[in-house]
């Protein structure tokens, strides 16, 4: 198996299992389990990787230098912290296919930051495929598919999870700077360490013991398939891919999470998508092909 196929069977992977995430989150928090107490919940996964890495490294894999806490504590803030209170609180009030099909205008987000951040030049295609993602991001979060009212809560649900996109698109710029110093395990231990710590304080306003304690078998299973699955094993997949890769190239598998995560969702929760959505998830889709023809 050569190199290039192996990474396409990886990054394929954790494309399914983001898109599998969807209804799971839906079905945990349609079962009162407060937001950010489910995102903490999720990163403590990655509490056993650091104890691994101790104990076969020793202290070499602690950071020493400042600018290594601060990569992880960014790391940790926008791939774990706001993504997890957005995207979780914005499923409360919106359908986890409308959520999906918003996350795939992320690369668009990402492509805006490298300009600015990275100043990678902007090109005719990037602007005029920004343009066309962003009217198709923006037609769905004020929710023009439907009878439009920007107070409407889904509205406000659309928009924190088109937030959760931004920060992911932020946290993909990061990470890559932050892979040439660092290994997927050691990134994923430490930012996912700060990211629990700072979500578990926070869930404490959410007085989730109440709940924990009275859960389901079903929502319990939802949960440690969410913890192992989208939040460990498919991040770990996607840092090393995006070693060997061009983040480029990367996101356009980005394009089938709405696809998968729309069935999943069809076949876990009954969701129904109108015609008019799935006009607007294409020219989200068109566009961030435009943009991205060519780059990397």
């Amino acid at each position: 198996m050569s190199k290039r196929v192996f990474y396409f069977i990886i990054v394929l992977s954790a494309v399914l299992m983001w898109s599998f995430s969807f209804p799971l989150i839906k079905i945990v928090l349609d079962n009162g389990v407060p937001p950010i107490t489910l995102a903490a919940i999720r990163a403590i996964v990655f509490i056993p990787i650091l104890l691994f890495l101790l104990i076969k490294h020793g202290k070499k894999n602690i950071p020493t230098s400042k600018k290594d806490w601060l990569i992880y504590l960014s790391i940790g803030l926008f791939t774990i912290i706001l993504p997890g209170i957005l995207q979780n609180t914005g499923m409360i009030y919106t359908s986890a296919s409308i959520s999906s099909i918003i996350q795939t205008s992320g690369p668009i987000f990402t492509i805006i930051f490298a300009i600015i951040l990275l100043n990678e030049s902007a090109d005719k295609k990037k602007i005029i495929g920004t343009i066309i993602a962003l009217v198709g991001s923006i037609s769905i979060v004020v929710s023009l598919d439907e009878n439009f009212n920007l107070f409407d809560s889904s509205v406000y649900g659309n928009f924190l999870i088109l937030l959760s996109g931004i920060s992911y698109a932020i946290s993909s710029i990061i990470t890559k700077k932050g892979l040439e110093r660092k290994n997927p395990l050691q990134i994923l231990g430490f930012s996912s360490l700060l990211g629990f710590i700072v979500l578990s304080l926070l869930s404490l306003f959410e007085n989730p013991f109440n709940v924990i304690i009275n859960l389901s078998i079903e929502t319990w299973l939802a949960i440690v398939l969410l913890t192992i699955f989208p939040s460990f094993i498919a991040l770990l997949f996607w840092y090393e891919a995006m070693i060997n890769e061009d983040i480029s190239r990367l996101v356009l598998f980005i394009y089938l999470m709405p696809i998968f995560a729309v069935i999943f969702s069809y076949i876990l929760i009954g969701e129904i998508i109108s015609i008019q959505t799935i006009l607007f998830a294409t020219l989200i889709i068109i566009g961030v092909a435009i943009a991205q023809k060519n780059t990397g």
